[in-house]
């Protein structure tokens, strides 16, 4: 389990094993701050409290931040439908899913569709 430490001094990265868009944004981010906190979502098990706050500080909902082109999706989850709480519930034992990673400076988070918007924190 992993406990949301982050302070406006660092940069926490929620990121999926190898990703190439994950590797580049983990090089950018630690070029623009010293203090880079990477979490690897598929080898560290999270919460759903975890998944709420990050979720709340990107002001989305989970469906929104998964990739809808990923063979898992479009075979097992496409047209279906699912309250905020088994959407959560999906992205906790799919984190593969996430579409990009995700990162988190205060109270402020960017989901990094391009890994150069982790300047923009």
């Amino acid at each position: 389990m992993h406990k949301d430490t982050s302070t406006s001094q660092q940069i926490q990265l929620y990121i999926k094993t190898n990703c190439s868009k994950s590797k580049k944004v983990i090089a950018y981010a630690k070029s623009h701050c010293n203090k880079v906190i990477t979490v690897n979502l598929c080898r560290t098990k999270s919460t759903g409290t975890i998944w709420h706050n990050i979720l709340s500080k990107l002001d989305k909902s989970p469906k929104e931040i998964l990739d809808k082109s990923m063979p898992y999706y479009q075979e097992n989850i496409k047209g279906r439908d699912f309250d905020a709480r088994d959407w959560t519930v999906l992205l906790m034992n799919n984190p593969e899913l996430l579409r990009s990673p995700i990162a988190i400076k205060g109270a402020t988070a960017r989901i990094l569709d391009n890994p150069t918007d982790i300047y923009k924190m």
